[in-house]
């Protein structure tokens, strides 16, 4: 049984179907909804990992998996317009970077004064900064992958019920009961994929989650320089005031630009304010005003997302520290998404085998520094 099917739920399920077995995914919402992390249009993706260069090969068999994916749909899913990347040299952001992608012999390019004025027109970066091009980048249409990831597992078998609220889960015997708001399940082993859900799903993992609200914003263009239809990328600038990221324009009107730092910390991913708040454009409007100034300070839309932040910012993918025959994934913290189908394959080896080949060690459940008492 897949508990939540989100981004990494659908994968699971997916990918458990796949191997034969018999699999129930169960989400309060629907599929694709937009009360979560999973939707929004679309997401980042790249392969030269500056977080930790452990993910690296997860990221390129993601990108296998996700152009498999999209085969099987007839959908476009992934579009590998390039990745501009800029910050401090010795920052964290181009300095791991340029670590991930040398140790795992990356094509990265460096680009010149130069080149940014002539094929970056859009962007002011400063002088002091570095800036890298990485052409495998790009972006995910995301309520579509999971989209297709749901359809694809109900062909091959699976069963999914929403909208159907998990009120908890217990080992009863040699396998798990779950109940919900609409009946009792029994199931041999759990795939939990829980997002902002996490403390109310996997109470046992004390874990010092911080679950944040993410507005993201669709400001006007005022140039082409950021359609997508002329070439335009999308970008990840790591600034003083925080780290920023956004997409070409696809409509030629508006391009999508969202802080990645801060965010208001909440308690309760059902009662998250979902319209503008007064601290939510300042900082966007003090990077656009510094780095990209051919876009309105005034978004034409937005909408909110949640993080659900490890202290470390790095995933938490394993069995439960308590249950052999429980699968967890959680804590993405905000860059997870790229990753859904190879996890969703993780998951199914830890469920259905018991262990899998992947190298996950780093994504560890009882990796030091994640408790709350740490």
């Amino acid at each position: 049984m897949v508990i939540g099917a989100g981004g990494f739920g659908s994968a699971a399920l997916d990918h458990v179907a796949a191997r034969g077995a018999t699999v129930l995914g169960i989400d309060r919402f629907g599929i694709a909804h937009d009360q979560g992390s999973s939707h929004g249009h679309t997401r980042v993706i790249r392969q030269a990992y500056f977080e930790h260069p452990d993910y690296v090969p997860l990221a390129i068999e993601s990108y296998r998996l996700w152009d498999d994916l999209a085969a099987h749909s007839s959908a476009v899913l992934i579009d590998r317009c390039g990745l501009l990347l800029a910050g401090s040299p010795d920052g964290p952001a181009v300095a791991g970077t340029r670590q991930a992608a040398a140790l795992h012999g990356l094509e990265l390019e460096s680009l010149s004064r130069d080149r940014l004025a002539r094929d970056f027109p859009g962007f002011s970066i400063p002088e002091d900064f570095d800036a890298v091009w990485e052409a495998a980048g790009g972006y995910l249409f995301v309520e579509d992958a999971v989209a297709a990831h749901i359809a694809r597992a109900t062909q091959r078998g699976a069963e999914l019920k929403t909208p159907e609220t998990v009120i908890g889960w217990s080992r009863v015997g040699e396998s798990f009961e779950v109940l919900t708001d609409r009946d009792r399940y029994q199931a041999g082993s759990l795939i939990v994929a829980p997002g902002a859900w996490v403390p109310d799903l996997l109470p046992d993992l004390e874990v010092a989650w911080e679950i944040v609200r993410k507005p993201l914003f669709w400001f006007p263009t005022s140039t082409d320089h950021y359609d997508r239809e002329q070439g335009a990328g999308v970008f990840f600038l790591e600034t003083p005031g925080g780290e920023f990221y956004g997409f070409p324009s696809l409509d030629g009107e508006t391009a999508k630009v969202a802080e990645h730092t801060a965010g208001q910390s909440i308690t309760d991913p059902l009662t998250v304010d979902r319209d503008v708040l007064s601290i939510d454009l300042p900082p966007l409007a003090r990077y656009l005003e510094a780095f990209m100034p051919g876009l309105s300070r005034t978004p034409a839309r937005h909408a909110v997302c949640l993080y659900t932040r490890t202290p470390d910012r790095n995933f938490i993918v394993d069995h439960h520290p308590q249950h052999q025959h429980v699968a967890i994934a959680c804590g993405f913290s905000g860059h997870g998404f790229k990753f859904t189908p190879v996890i969703g394959s993780v998951l199914a080896d830890l469920a259905l085998e018991g262990e899998t080949s992947h190298s996950i060690e780093f994504l560890s459940a009882t990796r030091p520094g994640l408790l709350r008492s740490d």
